[in-house]
């Protein structure tokens, strides 16, 4: 087990990274991370503290406009490190932030992130045609997600040895208002 850890760990070095030079602790939006341009297709995005290149998520849309069923979102790398050239997910980055996707009825999808299982996400259809959002409980209450920071404690190498805590970021149907929960793994 303990190699499986560690294993992961060095993978994830371009994912975790949260303590800072002078050991604070900062949230995603004290950051001031660049924020991805909104589009009809992106859903959702991740951010970490190990820099600020983001992995978007985004509907996955057939040539006519409407949701490739079999493989409705597609994630990629906004890299702003690097100019904010847009790449692909390389395997093992797909294998940590990739999705597991089920269909479920009158075009509704119901899924997770492969690494972390416990908090369930809908793909939905939007009131406009070939549109989509993406819902998740939030403090107990479904809301619209928008995106999630991802913090983690390093080891004196650099290396993240454990999540410390996941922020999860989202808008209240009801009132328009943004809610947020943190969650420790």
């Amino acid at each position: 087990m303990k190699t499986i850890l560690l294993l992961i760990s060095y993978i994830l070095i371009p994912v975790f990274h949260s303590i800072h030079s002078d050991g604070t602790d900062n949230p995603a939006g004290e950051h001031n991370y660049p924020v991805p341009q909104r589009n009809e297709k992106l859903l959702f995005f991740v951010q970490r503290t190990h820099n600020r290149n983001t992995i978007a998520y985004e509907l996955n849309l057939k040539p006519d406009g409407t949701i490739n069923q079999g493989n409705p979102l597609h994630a990629y790398w906004i890299r702003y490190e690097e100019g904010g050239q847009r790449k692909e997910l390389s395997s093992i980055q797909r294998m940590l932030y990739g999705l597991e996707i089920q269909k479920g009825e009158k075009g509704r999808y119901s899924f997770h992130f492969k690494y972390y299982k416990k908090k369930e996400l809908y793909l939905v259809p939007a009131v406009k045609a070939n549109s989509y959002k993406t819902m998740i409980v939030i403090n107990g209450k479904m809301a619209e997600f928008t995106h999630l920071f991802i913090a983690s404690v390093t080891n004196s190498l650099g290396v993240p040895s454990s999540v410390k805590y996941i922020d999860i970021y989202g808008i209240d149907p009801a009132s328009g208002s943004a809610v947020n929960e943190r969650v420790i793994p």
